[in-house]
C-alpha cells in the first residue's frame, strides 16, 4: 500500500506515470484469476463489491504478492428482503439480521459493507428502476452498525430519493447513481460522499441481445445525461472514483477499464483530471492515502 500511496502523491509531478497507480473502486471477484487480470491491466488496487458467496474475501486475503494489486472486499452484499440483490448477497428482514451480517462480514475480513439502496435501471421500461432498496432509517442504522465495526458503506443507489437517502445516512460512496438530480449531486458534495458512476456497466448491459432497439436508444440518451452529471459533479467538488462494475476474471477487463476512463473524458474532463480521479480519487476512497 505504501508504494501505491507514493505513486498517487507523485501524480502532479509525473503525469506520464499515472496509469501505474490506477484504482478500480467497483469490481466483482469470482476467483483468484480475477486479481491476475487486474494486475495485467496495470490497475494497482480494486474494491470488490461482492458476490453471493463472498468469494472475494478469501482471494483478497490470500492474493499472490507477485500481482502487487491491493484488494479490499465487501464479501457479499446486503439487500432488503424481497428486493433487488439476490444475485450478489443475502437478504435482511430485520435490524437484527443487519447487525448479525455486518458482524459476520467483519469477522470474515471484509473491508467495506456493500448495500442495495435501490433497484437497478430497468432494461425494459424507460425511466424505471426495479423494486428494492433500504429506506432512510434502515440505511442510517446499517451505516451506524457498520461504523461500530470500523467499516464504511458503499451503496448501490439509483434515483434521486435513494441517492439522497444514502448521502444523508452517511455512506462512504454511492455506486452507479443513475437518474441523479442536481439536488442529489449537491447532497453528495455537502456530505463528502464519493460517487462511482459506472457508466460502462449500463452500456454493456444495454448491449445484450434481449434489449430492444428502442431501449438501447433510450439507454444511450441516459448515459449521455449521466456523463453531463459527471462533469457537473467534478465542477461542484464531488469526490469521484473510477469503477467498472466488471465481473472478474475476464479477458476484456483492461479494455473495460480504459472504456470507463474514456467515459469521463467524454463528460468533458481533461485526461489529466481523469487520471487524478483514477489514482488519487480511488486511493482516497479505498483508504489507501
Amino acid at each position: 500500500m505504501q508504494d501505491l500511496a507514493q505513486e498517487v502523491k507523485g501524480i502532479s509531478r509525473e503525469k506520464e506515470s499515472v496509469p501505474d497507480c490506477r484504482v478500480d473502486a467497483h469490481v466483482h471477484i469470482r476467483n483468484a484469476d480475477g486479481l491476475r487480470d487486474v494486475a495485467a491491466a496495470g490497475v494497482m488496487a480494486v474494491r470488490d463489491a461482492g458476490t453471493k458467496h463472498g468469494a472475494g474475501l478469501a482471494f483478497c486475503a490470500s492474493r499472490d504478492a507477485r500481482t502487487a494489486s491491493v484488494c479490499i472486499s465487501a464479501g457479499w452484499a446486503l439487500f432488503k428482503q424481497g428486493g433487488y440483490g439476490g444475485a450478489f448477497g443475502v437478504p435482511l428482514a430485520t435490524r437484527e439480521d443487519a447487525q448479525r451480517e455486518i458482524q459476520k462480514l467483519k469477522a470474515a475480513g471484509a473491508g467495506i459493507i456493500k448495500i442495495m439502496a435501490s433497484g437497478m435501471v430497468s432494461l425494459k421500461t424507460p425511466g424505471a428502476i426495479t423494486a428494492g432498496g433500504f429506506i432512510g432509517d434502515e440505511l442510517a442504522y446499517i451505516v451506524q452498525e457498520s461504523a461500530q465495526q470500523g467499516l464504511g458503506v458503499m451503496a448501490h443507489a439509483n434515483g434521486e430519493q435513494a441517492i439522497l437517502a444514502a448521502a444523508r445516512a452517511g455512506v462512504r460512496s454511492v455506486e452507479h447513481g443513475f437518474f441523479m438530480s442536481r439536488q442529489a449531486l449537491d447532497a453528495l458534495a455537502k456530505a463528502g460522499v464519493f460517487w462511482t458512476p459506472t457508466a460502462g456497466a449500463l452500456a454493456r448491459a444495454a448491449d445484450a441481445g434481449s434489449v430492444s432497439k428502442e431501449m438501447k436508444a433510450y439507454i444511450g440518451r441516459l448515459i449521455a445525461s449521466h456523463l453531463d452529471l459527471i462533469r457537473q459533479a467534478h465542477d461542484a467538488g464531488v469526490s469521484l472514483a473510477i469503477g467498472t462494475d466488471f465481473v472478474l476474471p475476464d479477458a476484456g477487463y483492461a479494455a473495460a477499464y480504459e472504456a470507463e476512463v474514456n467515459y469521463f473524458e467524454q463528460a468533458g474532463l481533461s485526461r489529466e483530471a481523469v487520471m487524478k480521479i483514477a489514482c488519487e480519487g480511488g486511493a482516497k476512497l479505498l483508504g489507501l492515502v
